[in-house]
């Protein structure tokens, strides 16, 4: 089976969350910062995690997509909205 493609614009988490901050609600917040965004592909095969976050300055959701090589990158999209799209490439297939 070929390889699947999602298309997400991202921005680079670039420290390891060691002193993340959480909401009231346990969430973890984060910047997405559309102005350093980056529209990038990513083969669905090697997303291997996909947490719900919220974003520090819009509050919307957001998520982080982990890749099997271990980058991370926070998703402008929500963990929801992000899930259904995935799942409407493999109901395509």
């Amino acid at each position: 089976m070929p390889s699947q493609f999602i298309l997400e614009d991202v921005s680079v988490v670039e420290n390891d969350f060691s002193a993340d901050s959480r909401d009231k609600d346990g969430m973890r917040i984060v910047t997405f910062e559309a102005r350093r965004s980056l529209a990038l592909h990513f083969a669905v095969e090697h997303i291997v995690q996909i947490e719900a976050v919220k974003d520090s300055k819009a509050g919307e959701p957001r998520s982080i997509i982990t890749l099997s090589s271990g980058k991370r990158y926070i998703s402008r999209r929500g963990a929801q909205e992000l899930c259904t799209a995935i799942g409407k490439l493999g109901a395509a297939a």
